[in-house]
């Protein structure tokens, strides 16, 4: 049941409804959206969320466990237990094949037993669950004594497939309060989801086609086809993940739960360090939350912040997959920063680019389209199924081949994303992209539409394909 069909429409319909029915009873409304995420679960796997449930079952107790202990080293102890518990199914079932597959006389016996489907979502309900146990050990929250409210967090079905990984201290709350939009949060929620719509509709679902063949004809291909195909794959990406999370997000807030911003317009981005805080918001912040800052982050030598941000990127890699190909394309990322930090240009930025102009100025054009490019041609190691379809496809690339006419099937699909990136960068410093307050209320409505007309008409044709990152 995707965000982009009519079934999830329906669905979410009959969710909000009986969900608002009960308003005066948050206990209630709790077990609404419990039911409600574990019917929703139930219908890409056929069966019940029994993994799930333990992990929820498991991350409960821990909290509670943990917060009554007196003694710092005994809360300690339980809180690494805890996570070794809760991580243990994580690990076995994305990196068994890493860790095993290669080693004779254990690949028959690891092949067998990866006959387990692996649990959808199951990276994001762990950090959930990981995340939560350690903000209790830290004091920072109390444990969640309310079964129903804990597991309905944990299992909240708007962010538990694709994020954004919700951080206790802020979203748990939210499952106390008794919180109704008003008119203009509600015409935000309509707006992040038609935006997020057209994006995976119009954007993502049109160009996949060609990603796709670029990417499984790679050998047939010229350079100046592949790069442009890597571009696409990029924008593609963006299109795809971004647009789940802004309906996640839309549709959280007419339930009265206010997501993280996931996406924060990250190609139009000056280094890379600004990118990355813009790209995937919550997963950053768990990895500096729970990593980053516990290994000292910034203190110490230069040496040893940027070995840190190398292991960071690292194990990133690894939290997409068990494939060498996840490392390599997050360690490459992680040695951008490189050369930023050693000449002391690493600049966090607090201003969106071009702040209060049109156009930016030559050097921001530049800084930009620089990190895009960056971050894009590393892209090939994270769509290519191992190392060497990756060396092939960076030798075809820096070919002469790449100075021939790209294929015009891939040009088009290019520019296809272009009024995307155009709407994106007119709206950039808005709190979301279809936002237009200072307009009539009739004009807002006339713009929904358009989307809205855009959107059934470039997608009439298409099929409905899974988002991307439902696989990790």
């Amino acid at each position: 049941m995707l965000f982009n069909t009519t079934g999830f429409a329906i669905f979410f319909c009959v969710t909000l409804a009986v969900y608002w029915l009960v308003w005066k009873w948050r206990n209630a409304q709790n077990m609404v959206l419990l039911l409600a995420s574990g019917y929703f679960y139930y219908c890409f796997r056929s069966s019940l969320p029994v993994y799930l449930y333990c992990v929820i079952g498991a991350g409960y107790l821990s909290g509670i466990l943990i917060s009554s202990l007196g003694e710092k080293s005994k809360r300690k102890a339980l809180l690494a237990c805890s996570i070794i518990i809760i991580g243990a199914g994580l690990t076995y079932i994305k990196y068994s094949g890493l860790i095993f597959g290669n080693i004779p006389g254990l690949d028959k016996w690891q092949a067998s037993m990866l006959k387990v489907v692996t649990p959808i979502g199951i990276s994001y309900f762990t950090f959930s669950s990981i995340g939560y146990i350690t903000e209790v050990y830290r004091k920072t929250i109390l444990p969640e004594l309310n079964f129903i409210t804990y597991a309905a967090y944990i299992s909240y079905f708007p962010h538990i497939l694709s994020g954004p990984i919700p951080s206790a201290e802020k979203i748990l709350p939210q499952f106390h309060k008794n919180f109704i939009p008003n008119p203009v949060q509600i015409e935000q929620s309509m707006g992040e989801i038609i935006w997020g719509l057209f994006k995976k509709m119009v954007v993502a679902d049109n160009v996949v086609l060609t990603v796709n063949y670029v990417f499984d004809r790679y050998t047939d291909l010229n350079g100046s086809t592949l790069f442009l195909g890597t571009t696409l794959f990029s924008l593609y990406l963006y299109a795809d993940f971004s647009g789940y999370s802004e309906i996640a997000m839309g549709t959280s807030r007419l339930l009265g739960i206010e997501l993280a911003k996931n996406f924060r317009m990250p190609f139009f981005s000056r280094n890379p360090g600004e990118f990355w805080r813009r790209w995937h918001t919550s997963l950053r912040k768990w990895f500096l939350d729970y990593i980053y800052m516990p290994l000292g982050g910034k203190e110490g030598s230069m040496l040893k912040y940027i070995l840190l941000i190398l292991f960071i990127f690292s194990f990133s890699g690894l939290w997409h997959g068990a494939n060498y190909t996840f490392i390599c394309w997050c360690f490459l990322n992680g040695l951008y920063f490189v050369p930023y930090i050693l000449t002391g240009t690493l600049t966090r930025y607090k201003e969106p680019v071009a702040a209060g102009r049109k156009l930016p100025t030559v050097k921001e054009f530049f800084q930009v389209l620089l990190t895009f490019n960056l971050v894009t041609i590393s892209r090939v190691f994270f769509r290519s199924p191992d190392i060497h379809v990756a060396g092939d496809f960076f030798s075809k690339i820096c070919s002469m081949s790449f100075f021939q006419a790209p294929l015009h099937l891939v040009t088009t699909n290019v520019l296809w994303c272009m009024p995307m990136l155009a709407i994106e960068w007119m709206q950039r410093e808005k709190d979301y992209v279809l936002e237009a307050r200072k307009l009539n209320i009739s004009i807002r409505l006339i713009i929904f539409g358009a989307v809205i007309a855009s959107i059934w008409y470039f997608h009439k044709q298409m099929n409905t394909t899974e988002y991307y990152y439902f696989k990790f």
